[in-house]
């Protein structure tokens, strides 16, 4: 489908990121788990599962044993952390190493850490259910990020083709939503088309209580057409 190309002009360090679980089973929610933070330390990164959250029991419940490389057994490892991130992404000596950073909307020549790398590129692999989050709460602006309408499929009250990329849409919190009063909505002109995902509300709450402007584009809209994706461009100033 259609897209527009922005890119990340400002790349944030991030000094924490989540790792985000997703059940892959067919009776699943399929809600977005957070289950372990990754700490940047002086000395590299440490990975701390969040045995005592409410999204960590849930997650247990639905199925979740651990990350491979990380008994659950342990709740803090030290060891090749960013290491076993960066195994789910291509080698910068790669050929078309380049052609990944464009499609993550980073610049092509973009000298980048490990954690921005995992934190731009989610280090999504097919089928297992993991990605990575980066929490940007306290990052300083100016910054962009981009990030996926939650629920499109069944919130939108307009067809994905009657969306234009490049259109402006409005991030609208709810306080008085019955299910979550962190939530987000999206708007695009009067309609709703879906919230912004749990785990990216409190960034997005922090940066409006600091008076952060914060605006939003359709950046790119894909996916099959039985399950379209639809892909903000946010800009934080």
């Amino acid at each position: 489908m259609n897209q527009i190309e922005h890119r990340i002009e400002h790349i944030i360090e991030p000094k924490k990121l989540l790792l985000i679980w997703q059940s892959q089973g067919i009776d699943q929610t399929h809600t977005r788990r957070v289950v372990a933070e990754i700490v940047r330390e002086s000395t590299g990164a440490v990975l701390h599962y969040l045995s005592e959250s409410p999204d960590f029991e849930i997650a247990c419940d639905e199925g979740f044993i651990g990350y491979p490389a990380f008994e659950l057994k342990e709740r803090e490892h030290r060891q090749g952390v960013l290491d076993a991130f960066m195994r789910r992404l291509p080698p910068r000596n790669r050929e078309d190493f380049s052609e990944y950073l464009t499609r993550h909307r980073l610049p092509d020549n973009a000298t980048i850490s490990e954690m921005a790398l995992l934190a731009y590129t989610g280090a999504k692999l097919p089928g297992d259910g993991f990605e990575i989050y980066a929490d940007f709460a306290s990052a300083q602006p100016p910054f962009e990020v981009i990030l996926e309408v939650a629920g499109f499929r069944h919130q939108s009250a307009i067809p994905v083709t009657d969306m234009i990329v490049g259109a402006p849409v409005r991030l609208t919190p709810e306080p008085q939503n019955s299910h979550d009063q962190f939530a987000i909505a999206i708007f695009y002109g009067a309609s709703r088309i879906g919230y912004v995902g749990r785990t990216f509300t409190h960034a997005l709450h922090t940066w409006f209580e600091k008076g952060f402007k914060v605006e939003a584009i359709v950046e790119r809209i894909n996916g099959k057409p039985e399950r379209p994706l639809v892909y903000l461009y946010v800009t934080i100033r």
